[in-house]
């Protein structure tokens, strides 16, 4: 069984990475989307699975995968900047005047996100989100109690797939 000092040790031979330590780069936002994203998260992948009967015994056989969507939480700017980049987005999946729904191809980017080292800023690890759009853009909370706060955006990633990039 592992002791606090082989702990220790094996901190103290590699840092920990540091979930505060991150850059979003999202085409077309520039380095204001990086620096006023708040939060979000790297993805995972789930293998989906079903059942195999053989004699017997029965197992878990894999047939494909699955994710969740990436959640970024940005901080808004009196101009509202980033909600508007998002609905623009919106809009080139949408029409909302047209009501046409546009082919993937021409309203989905590659999405970065990158965990970075505290000392150095270099990359420790990063994915690459590919096909990425936004399909949700959360309500805005306005309210008397909010006073001294920020206002703040939630905006929901859906992609194809995302592969590691370091």
């Amino acid at each position: 069984m592992a002791t606090i000092e082989d702990l220790k040790a094996a901190m103290s031979a590699k840092a920990p990475a540091r979930p505060d330590r991150y850059r979003v780069r999202i085409p077309g936002l520039n380095a204001v989307g990086d620096i006023l994203c708040q939060a979000t998260n790297l993805p995972g992948r789930q293998i989906t699975t079903t059942e195999r009967r053989i004699g017997m015994v029965t197992q878990k056989m894999p047939y494909g995968f699955i994710f969740d969507d990436v959640s970024l939480t940005f901080l808004l700017d009196n101009e509202y900047v980033i909600k508007n980049y998002f609905e623009d987005w919106h809009e080139d999946i949408i029409g909302f005047d047209t009501y046409e729904l546009k082919y993937k191809n021409d309203y989905s980017k590659t999405v970065e996100i990158q965990q970075l080292d505290k000392e150095t800023e270099s990359v420790v690890y990063g994915v690459k989100l590919k096909n990425a759009f936004p399909v949700t853009i959360s309500p805005i909370e306005l309210g008397d109690g909010l006073q001294n706060q920020i206002t703040q955006v939630n905006v929901q990633l859906a992609f194809t797939d995302w592969e590691r990039t370091t």
